[in-house]
């Protein structure tokens, strides 16, 4: 049985000796297998989904102001000292050696549990070396550039120092993402206007629980806490797939730009005061930086997405918390535990488990299509009386290494699924479907013989009433079109509009029927979809967990079985006799509606 901080604090003399004798008989931890000054150098493959591990240094003063212990009578209480709780085996492959102290009936234990990640940062790691190994080494920079999507977690327990490695890798990214930007594009512009080939855009959300905020929409009001007061801002799925977050994006031009942005939205996070940490962060909070490349304006952007995940908290960490803070850490771990469960399943993210899971659609959902890499950084306390929580983080974040590869590029052709449509297909499919509404539209006027039902016999008096090649203009697709609001596409349709072929309002409704059909298409090829992806996630999480539990009930008549195993259908089932059970014809003891 694992021991309470308390209770390792009083027993720490025992426990630092137990830790003793256990390090004299371990090997040299081992390093990483590039040198910190060769990184920039060295090309590597990687995976999808790279996890690690990083532990901080203890504060100054940290153990004796944070834990105390329970001296037995007459005893003075003596000043606590730091004792670490995490050992690093090796920096990569990354092993961390989490020191669990317990308590048996021959007495007090330290058990040594291994966890095992792609990289390992320790207490001496700078927040540089970080970014070097993790950005750097991956090249998410580039990865962003090309279209791709590079995203970045920190989790952990709070006051972990998850918040310290990410606005360290943010102020990195905005630092070196316009030269990395200016080398791609001197690349594929031949040296011409290469610093306009991108353009750069950013958003910032809050996220607590459902409760979506605009980090960047600036607001005077504040609450008792002293927390700026913001509106809530909607996030939905569109028919494309597509997660659409009502914010604020900002354009900015240069790393300084970036820079402040990130910094001023940052100053409006909700924070609030815990027994672990004086500015503990209460949300997630998920940094996108979108990039547009000029010469493909209908491709999809690059992406990087930066999410500081609220700190996890056990019980002793809230003890002290208000109403108000207990509420937002069950969100919180309600939420990082419906992303666990989204990635162990290995299948589709669902909207219903929460706005989370949505936002990171695009690196764990089988049907995103966009090349993506994903760095997870599990943070834990340095402290041993921490252990229990540091376990808790290293089996949090162990699954993502076995996130299986998902396959990218252009899905194969389906002649009912629209996503997978190229130009040359959404034009011709554009064509045949504003045709046909303007053949029916004649013969409804009497304007051709109603006997006349195919195209073959309208191609003389039939005109389609606008220019398809501007509504699906080269490098442009059924994904496209699909991610457009209604009004966008009729919007897009009158200005292709040929004046004088007919009313403003019959083609307006022509618009909206032809849009109307291409997303019935979409929606209809995505249940298809669905429906194989949760049959699938339904068998992982069967294999994963075994079938349910069945219910017990026991039976007051010693006559009878004592124990009856039944499952939940049939126990609400017997919740409508109005007997003891203990009659042998059940069906004269129904109770009659």
């Amino acid at each position: 049985m694992a021991t309470s901080a308390t209770l390792t604090t009083t027993q720490l003399p025992h426990f630092r000796n137990l830790l003793k004798e256990w390090l004299v008989k371990q090997p040299p931890a081992t390093g990483f297998s590039v040198p910190f000054c060769d990184i920039a150098k060295t090309t590597r493959a990687s995976k999808d989904v790279v996890v690690s591990f990083r532990t901080r240094p203890p504060l100054p003063g940290e153990a004796a102001n944070k834990f105390h212990s329970t001296p037995a009578d007459g005893e003075d209480d003596m000043p606590v000292e730091v004792c670490l709780g995490i050992t690093i085996k090796s920096a990569e492959l990354g092993v961390f050696v989490a020191h669990v102290p317990g308590m048996k009936w021959s007495g007090f234990t330290l058990t040594h549990k291994e966890y095992i990640a792609d990289l390992a940062f320790g207490p001496d790691t700078t927040n540089e070396e970080v970014y070097q190994r993790t950005v750097v080494a991956n090249d998410l920079l580039h990865l962003a550039l090309s279209g791709g999507v590079g995203c970045i977690l920190a989790y952990g327990q709070t006051s972990s120092g998850k918040t310290y490695t990410m606005e360290g890798i943010e102020s990195r990214i905005a630092r070196d993402l316009f030269d990395a930007a200016r080398i791609v594009g001197n690349r594929l512009s031949y040296g011409q206007n290469e610093t306009d080939f991108f353009e750069f855009s950013v958003t910032f959300l809050e996220l607590l629980g459902k409760h979506a905020t605009d980090l960047v929409e600036p607001s005077d009001e504040v609450d008792a806490s002293g927390n700026i007061v913001r509106r809530d801002v909607a996030i939905h799925e569109d028919k494309a797939g597509n997660v659409k977050p009502r914010l604020i994006s900002t354009i900015v031009r240069t790393s300084a730009e970036l820079g402040e942005l990130i910094t001023a939205s940052l100053s409006h996070r909700c924070t609030s005061t815990t027994l672990r940490n004086a500015a503990s962060s209460r949300s997630h909070a998920v940094l996108t930086i979108h990039i547009k490349n000029k010469a493909l304006p209908y491709a999809e952007d690059g992406r990087f997405i930066l999410v500081d995940l609220a700190g996890s908290e056990r019980y002793e960490d809230s003890k002290a918390h208000d109403k108000q803070r207990m509420k937002e850490s069950r969100k919180n771990n309600e939420s990082l535990m419906n992303l666990k469960e989204s990635v162990r399943a290995k299948a589709k993210m669902a909207s219903e488990d929460g706005f989370l899971t949505m936002l990171l659609k695009p690196i764990f959902d089988v049907e995103s299509r966009q090349p993506s890499k994903s760095i997870i950084i599990a943070h834990v306390s340095p402290h041993i009386q921490d252990s229990i929580h540091s376990t808790n983080t290293l089996s949090y974040a162990t699954p993502f290494r076995t996130v299986p590869a998902i396959p990218r590029g252009p899905l194969a052709y389906d002649s009912e699924d629209p996503r997978t449509w190229d130009r040359a297909q959404t034009h011709a499919w554009l064509t045949n479907e504003f045709a046909k509404h303007a053949a029916a539209e004649k013969v409804q006027e009497k304007k051709v013989d109603f006997a006349v039902k195919t195209f073959a016999s309208l191609d003389e008096c039939l005109d389609l009433g606008l220019d398809v090649d501007k509504v699906c203009p080269e490098g442009y697709t059924a994904r496209n079109l699909g991610a457009l609001y209604t009004a966008e596409f009729i919007e897009r349709c009158l200005a292709a509009w040929t004046e004088g072929t007919g009313e403003m309002g019959t083609f307006k409704n022509r618009a909206a029927e032809v849009i109307g059909q291409l997303f019935y298409l979409i929606m209809n090829a995505k249940t298809r979809t669905r429906t194989q992806i949760m049959k699938t996630r339904k068998k992982v999480k069967m294999q994963a967990y075994g079938e349910a539990p069945k219910r017990t009930v026991g039976y007051e008549d010693e006559d009878d079985d004592p124990m009856l195993m039944i499952d939940a259908m049939e126990y609400h089932t017997l919740e409508k006799w109005d007997c003891d059970y203990s009659c042998c014809d059940r069906e004269s003891c129904r109770t009659e509606d």
